[in-house]
């Protein structure tokens, strides 16, 4: 059997008071399966003010465009903020815009267009709602992902209120 090891706060003067590494598999409680890669849970990326990027975004919980992106985008939420553009690209579950997108965006779950919000090109979505003032033009088209009877596709350019309790 193996010696019983002192754990003290001297340090170890040799290699015999080290004590060994258990061989793979035999840690206790540990499975000797392969595990996924881990992935960052709410993994969450800002572009800030003033800042360009160009290129591919995938694996994305939410991206937030502050600044200026032109891009292709596989993620869960996009969210635009005031001064933000997003030019390109992008198929998430949610998307909150208040800046600008242009191309094409299609958001399985809800499109949420704010006041100072302007989506233009080819929109595919879940659920809408736009903002008094919130712009929105080109093709825009309901993915019916749910049982629920059909509306007919927005033709653009087309301005929508959400209704006040005044």
């Amino acid at each position: 059997m193996n010696e019983a090891v002192s754990t003290s706060d001297k340090p170890a003067r040799s290699l015999d008071e080290i004590p060994p590494v258990p061989a793979p598999g035999s840690a206790p409680g540990r499975s000797s399966e392969p595990r996924p890669t881990p992935r960052s849970v709410g993994a969450r990326m800002t572009v800030g003010p003033g800042i360009n990027l160009k290129g591919e975004i995938s694996d994305c919980d939410t991206l937030v465009v502050e600044g200026t992106i032109d891009a292709t985008l596989v993620g869960e939420i996009l969210e635009v903020s005031e001064g933000g553009t997003f030019t390109g690209t992008a198929n998430v579950a949610e998307a909150e815009i208040n800046g600008r997108f242009e191309g094409e965006l299609t958001v399985t779950g809800v499109l949420q267009i704010r006041s100072g919000g302007h989506v233009t090109g080819t929109i595919r979505y879940g659920r809408i709602e736009v903002d008094s003032g919130g712009e929105i033009s080109g093709s825009v088209t309901r993915e019916d992902n749910n049982p629920r009877p059909a509306t007919s596709p927005i033709s653009a350019p087309r301005r929508d209120s959400q209704p006040s309790a005044n």
